[in-house]
Parts: structure tokens; C-alpha cells; sequence
């Protein structure tokens, strides 16, 4: 149940990044559902924690209208039960500066009532941020 959950939650996140329409997503997602992305806010503001429907909504919203989804590669999936896992190659195209940014990322979903009640998003998020500015980080200083 859960591999048809995230398969399903998977293509309409697809469809919804592709066209700014998080309508598909809806019967997905529980009413109370839990979704984290973790990475800076302060560039990525649709990045963060959300509770609920609504607010998970309105982050992919946000995430719609600040990139267009070109291609969506899942790479690994891996299901136990009412948990699943997916490394993911995503390509899109930046709406603010025109660029191609190209991104791995890492979902962890819990399923409940046959619908998702967590979801974790790991980006790399320094390769993201640096094709994002158009440019690579100095990190010797900080090392």
C-alpha cells in the first residue's frame, strides 16, 4: 500500500511542480500530515516545516512557482511496510533567474489511512544554492 501511496504522491508532485497545480496532491496527503524540507530558508523560502494539508499545500505552491520541474529520475526506492524511502534526480528550471538547476534529493514518507502523514526532504542543498547564485562556494575558509 504504501509503494502505491508514493509512487501516486510522487507522479502528481511531478505534474503539480510541472504545471503550479497541487490539486493531485490533494487525496494524498492526510489531513494532518507532517512535512519537513530541510535547507535554507532564507534562499529557499518553500523550504521548512509544515503541519497540516493546507500548509503542505501552499509550500509546494510556493515551490511550483519558484521552479519548473523538467525531468523527475527516482534513482532508489525502498518500501517496509508503511515506510518508504527515495533518492531522486530532479532537474528544473530557476522562474527567478532563468537557470537549470539539476539536484539530488532524498525522500522519507510514513503512510497512515492510506495516505501520507510524514514526509522528510533531504536536498543537496550547497550544490542547489550554488547553481541557484551561479556560483561556487569558497567553504577552505570555514573548513
Amino acid at each position: 500500500m504504501t509503494a502505491e501511496i508514493l509512487r501516486g504522491f510522487s507522479r502528481a508532485l511531478c505534474v503539480a511542480l510541472a504545471t503550479r497545480n497541487t490539486e493531485p496532491i490533494v487525496p494524498f496527503l492526510h489531513p494532518d500530515v507532517e512535512w519537513v524540507m530541510y535547507g535554507p530558508v532564507d534562499l529557499f523560502p518553500f523550504m521548512g516545516k509544515r503541519q497540516g494539508k493546507a500548509a503542505v499545500l501552499a509550500a509546494i505552491g510556493e515551490l511550483a512557482a519558484a521552479a519548473a520541474l523538467t525531468r523527475c529520475e527516482p534513482e532508489q526506492v525502498l518500501f517496509d511496510g508503511s515506510e518508504a524511502a527515495a533518492l531522486v534526480r530532479l532537474t528544473a528550471q530557476d522562474r527567478r533567474s532563468g537557470r537549470t538547476l539539476t539536484v539530488r534529493m532524498a525522500q522519507f514518507a510514513t503512510a497512515q489511512d492510506g495516505q501520507l502523514r510524514s514526509v522528510r526532504v533531504l536536498f543537496d542543498t550547497l550544490d542547489a544554492a550554488e547553481q541557484a547564485l551561479g556560483r561556487e562556494f569558497d567553504l577552505s575558509r570555514v573548513a
